[in-house]
C-alpha cells in the first residue's frame, strides 16, 4: 500500500466516525495457520482451525503440544472466552525440519506456512510436539461472564497480562502522522515486511 492509499482509508474511517480522529494499532502479519483457542474456567478446552469461519477442524491435542500456548490462564480471565492466533514455524525451525527430512529422504516442505499447517494437522500429536511451532495471539474472538477492554490495543495488553504471547512488534500510534513516521511503518514501506526481517 502507498501513503496515499493509507491516507484515503484513514479519511473514510474518520468520516464514518463524524470526523473524529482515532488510534491505530500496527502489527506485522504472520504467515501461518489461523487458530481459535477456547478457554472455560481458566483451562484450554478446544483448539480449532479457522475453517470456513463457522466450523473448523478440531486440533486441540496437537495445539496442546505448543509450549507458547497456555494450557491454563489466570483467574482474572473471563469464565468463557476465545482467543485467535497464528501458529507458525520460525525460520530456524523450518530449516532444521527440512534438513532432518532430507536426511530421511522425505519430501521437503515448500515454505514455513505449509510446514506449520501440516504439523498441527498430524494424527499423531507426538509428531507435532517434536516440531518447534510457535504462536502469536492477535485478538479476542468473544468473551462471556466478565467485562473486557474496549479497544484492540487494550485487549492485546490484557491478553498479554493473562499469559498469551503477542507479537513484540505491535505498536500503538495516536495519529496517521505518527504512524507514518514510526519504525514499523518504515519497515513495511521499504521492505514490504520481507520475511528475512522477522524470525
Amino acid at each position: 500500500f502507498s501513503y496515499e492509499e493509507l491516507a484515503a482509508w484513514h479519511k473514510r474511517v474518520s468520516n464514518l466516525l463524524g470526523g473524529r480522529q482515532f488510534d491505530l494499532v500496527c502489527e506485522p502479519k504472520i504467515d501461518g495457520l489461523a487458530v481459535a483457542l477456547t478457554y472455560v474456567d481458566g483451562l484450554l478446552v478446544t483448539g480449532a482451525t479457522r475453517g470456513d469461519g463457522y466450523r473448523g477442524e478440531n486440533i486441540t491435542q496437537n495445539l496442546r503440544t505448543i509450549r507458547s500456548i497456555p494450557l491454563a490462564v489466570s483467574k482474572e480471565a473471563p469464565p468463557r472466552f476465545e482467543v485467535r492466533g497464528e501458529v507458525y514455524l520460525p525460520k530456524a525451525g523450518f530449516k532444521k525440519l527440512n534438513e532432518e527430512r532430507a536426511k530421511e529422504e522425505l519430501p521437503l516442505f515448500a515454505n514455513p506456512r505449509n510446514a506449520a499447517a501440516g504439523s498441527v494437522r498430524q494424527l499423531d500429536s507426538s509428531i507435532t510436539a517434536r516440531r518447534p511451532l510457535d504462536i502469536f495471539i492477535y485478538g479476542l474472538g468473544w468473551a462471556e461472564g466478565k467485562t473486557v477492554p474496549d479497544t484492540h490495543w487494550e485487549i492485546m495488553q490484557y491478553l498479554k497480562s493473562l499469559g498469551f504471547k503477542i507479537n513484540p512488534n505491535i505498536a500503538l500510534r495516536r495519529s496517521l502522522f505518527r504512524l507514518c513516521f514510526s519504525r514499523l511503518f518504515h519497515v513495511c514501506k521499504t521492505q514490504g515486511l520481507r520475511v528475512r526481517s522477522f524470525p
